[in-house]
């Protein structure tokens, strides 16, 4: 046994682990693992010289929060451009007031950028257009990202260098806005918003990736997260990540999810690569801080941008079922590639279209090359009903899935789905009993991403203006919390080092100020994080 440094103890330690689930005391090693977890009397006993003791003095103590499906690079670029977030945003005004205050501070700006705009909290849930957008500036290119991440608006100047005009077809995957006169309005879906950006945006630096990773280390730190998963990221992005940790930027746990077309693209005549293949520089030493984890495949979009692919239309367009992200044949193609090579799969799929052809394809995938467990996930897995369901469980797949988007995006859906579907969406407590495997996460910067909100917004299921969907579907807090620490690192097949508090395990916590099991409700926001360790080092507050 390594020499005990550090000594938590007079606490209300919620464990996550079924054997033993609350506990006074933890001892923490000189390498960064837990020692024991008892009474305070046993472990207070390993003390030693140099060992700090620490007296939480009834404070609550988790594992570390585990966000398995975020962005992180997205999340720290994000924090650098302008917040269009309703509220405080109200109309259209407010996001032109705010984007010409962006391009007064910067003027030498080569584009200016806003995140966080979503029209269905618009007055008439109406988009922008790139006329609107050109009041701003029209001799830069202006881009404002919607909150989902599934689409964008751009002004004239940007559609003039992205050469998308009256003439230009949809791009597979993706559709351009246009007028009635067939002009494109500025509004771009799905592939069409991602295409050709480096036009547009200029390159970003490493240094300034790596600056990004910081911002939101911070964040992250902030409300109580020891680990999270960056859900789309680039093979050539691996090394920025690679030096920050190198650096000590990113100090929270990082599980990448590569994004499987990319790879493919770039795969040649090297083959497809294994999960090894495609460790970043270092990981071999560092593999508990940085490593990459799963393959991530597209299926289709978002509700609020009516993008997610459906088996019936979106409330009062008849002819819009959503857009898939690959022809079936090409998803099955994709799927198939990945799980032949060896690689946990983690699918993008809202509609229960796209889930039922995930499905379809994990079976298929199985059928050909038959892997114990292989832990193939669904990510957001939200329209769901009992078929759909019934197959999840036979078929072993995971639900990752996000109960903030209720909270803060919950009227969007109902306005997209209507009443009834939009209360088949993400059943948790039906996923629960049914024995489907779930965890808990953000999709940040979708929504701001706090895990006590997120807890606290799967046992309300209240949208913003208070419409609850489904309250059959609540979930009690014990699931939430253990959605959002122990079952994350399964789903990440990294249970062995977190997710609970365990002797051998890493030493990350998560000190609250209040026990989220017995707070009220109505007191749920008084709730607060006052300290994240990692490791065994305090990372954001104090330890007392």
């Amino acid at each position: 046994m390594t020499k005990t440094v550090l000594i938590l103890h007079n606490g209300n330690i919620l464990t996550m682990d079924a054997v033993n689930p609350r506990s006074q005391a933890i001892a923490v090693g000189l390498d960064g693992r837990i020692q024991a977890v008892g009474s305070n009397d046993a472990v207070l006993n390993l003390a030693n010289s140099g060992c700090r003791k620490v007296n939480l003095e009834g404070r609550t103590l988790i594992p570390g929060f585990f966000d398995c499906h975020m962005h992180i690079q997205w999340l720290g670029n994000n924090l650098g451009h302008v917040d269009l977030s309703s509220p405080p945003v109200k109309n259209k005004e407010d996001i032109l007031e705010l984007l010409k205050q962006r391009l007064v501070a910067e003027s030498d700006s080569a584009c200016l950028q806003g995140n966080r705009y979503d029209q269905n909290k618009l007055p008439g849930a109406l988009h922008l257009t790139r006329l609107d957008l050109d009041k701003v500036a029209s001799h830069i290119p202006v881009r404002v990202d919607h909150t989902s991440g599934h689409a964008s608006v751009v002004n004239t100047r940007a559609l003039e260098l992205l050469e998308i005009t009256s003439q230009t077809e949809n791009p597979p995957g993706g559709e351009i806005g246009r007028d009635a006169s067939g002009f494109p309005n500025g509004l771009l879906l799905e592939t069409a918003s991602w295409t050709n950006l480096d036009k547009i945006i200029p390159a970003t630096t490493t240094e300034e990736t790596i600056g990004a990773l910081g911002r939101a280390n911070s964040y992250l730190l902030e409300r109580g997260i020891t680990s999270a998963s960056d859900a789309n990221t680039f093979p050539d992005e691996l090394d920025s990540y690679a030096r920050a940790v190198h650096r000590n930027v990113l100090q929270i746990r990082t599980n990448l999810m590569i994004n499987w077309a990319a790879v493919l693209e770039q795969a040649g005549e090297n083959g497809i690569p294994t999960q090894q293949d495609l460790q970043p520089a270092g990981s071999a030493s560092n593999w508990h801080r940085l490593h990459v984890g799963q393959a991530k495949i597209f299926s289709d979009g978002a509700i609020t941008t009516r993008t997610c692919w459906n088996r019936e239309n979106f409330e009062g367009m008849p002819d819009n079922f959503g857009i898939p992200m690959h022809a079936p044949e090409a998803l099955r193609g994709l799927i198939l590639s990945a799980h032949n090579a060896g690689w946990q799969l983690a699918t993008h799929a809202i509609g229960d279209r796209a889930i039922d052809e995930v499905l379809t394809c994990y079976a298929e995938a199985q059928r050909q090359n038959t892997r114990h467990r292989p832990g193939h996930r669904i990510e957001h897995c939200m329209l769901l009903d009992d078929e759909l369901i019934s197959r999840m469980r036979r078929q072993n797949v995971w639900s990752i899935g996000q109960p903030e988007f209720i909270s803060k995006l919950g009227d969007a859906y109902v306005m997209a789905l209507g009443e009834k579907r939009a209360d088949r969406l993400s059943p948790y407590r039906t996923l629960d009993i049914r024995g489907v495997a779930q965890a808990f996460s953000s999709d940040c910067p979708v929504v701001p991403g706090s895990p006590m909100d997120g807890i606290y917004a799967s046992m309300m299921r209240s949208t913003p203006t208070g419409r609850v969907l489904n309250g059959a579907e609540r979930i009690d807090v014990e699931t939430a919390l253990y959605a959002y620490t122990a079952a994350p690192a399964y789903a990440t097949k990294t249970e062995r080092d977190r997710g609970s508090i365990e002797i051998g395990k890493l030493a990350d916590f998560t000190i609250l100020n209040g026990d989220p099991t017995t707070m009220a409700t109505d007191e749920w926001e008084t709730i607060k994080v006052e300290a994240t360790i990692v490791n065994g080092t305090c990372l954001y507050g104090e330890l007392f």
